[in-house]
């Protein structure tokens, strides 16, 4: 099941009836992260980044609303410099929202001792409700969110 959500962005246009929106795509098809990436490229989207307190609140709402209560993957990781940043822009994160004792770069013997480096929206299995962000290993299964900014008319 995919579902779509629209919500206004950020106004660039002098036209009162053109804004720019940022389109999301829920893909509930549990793959790893780097699947995630490739899945939303080649749906011509990208894996989806949030860059505010806004943001945040207008799809958690959205995700709340539609019963999706489990992890998602964000564009977020911190492979090759050890810095958390957006895959899709290269950009640093300046904006999060990690749960509680997050990010904790858990070390186990199914991640190979080498940490969680990539950012998931709440956690996959056992926290009902995604109100932030864990880190979480790249390799693991985990439904995704895809994002796309397209021109809105109103």
């Amino acid at each position: 099941m995919i579902a779509y959500y629209h919500f206004v962005f950020v106004t660039l246009f002098l036209l009162a009836d053109i804004i720019e929106c940022q389109k999301y795509v829920v893909s509930l098809e549990p793959v790893n992260w780097y699947q995630a990436l490739i899945n939303c490229k080649n749906a011509g989207m990208e894996l989806a980044s949030i860059h505010s307190e806004q943001e945040q609140n207008d799809l958690d709402k959205f995700l709340r609303t539609n019963g999706y209560d489990k992890g998602y993957w964000l564009a977020g990781t911190k492979e090759g410099n050890g810095q958390f940043y957006w895959a899709t822009t290269g950009t640093k994160m300046i904006y999060t929202k990690w749960l509680d004792g997050q990010p904790d770069d858990a070390k186990f013997d199914t991640n190979f001792y080498e940490g969680e480096h990539c950012v998931c929206w709440g956690f996959p299995s056992y926290r009902p409700e995604p109100i932030g962000w864990n880190d979480m290993t790249c390799f693991n299964n985990i439904s995704y969110i895809c994002q796309r900014f397209e021109y809105c008319f109103i």
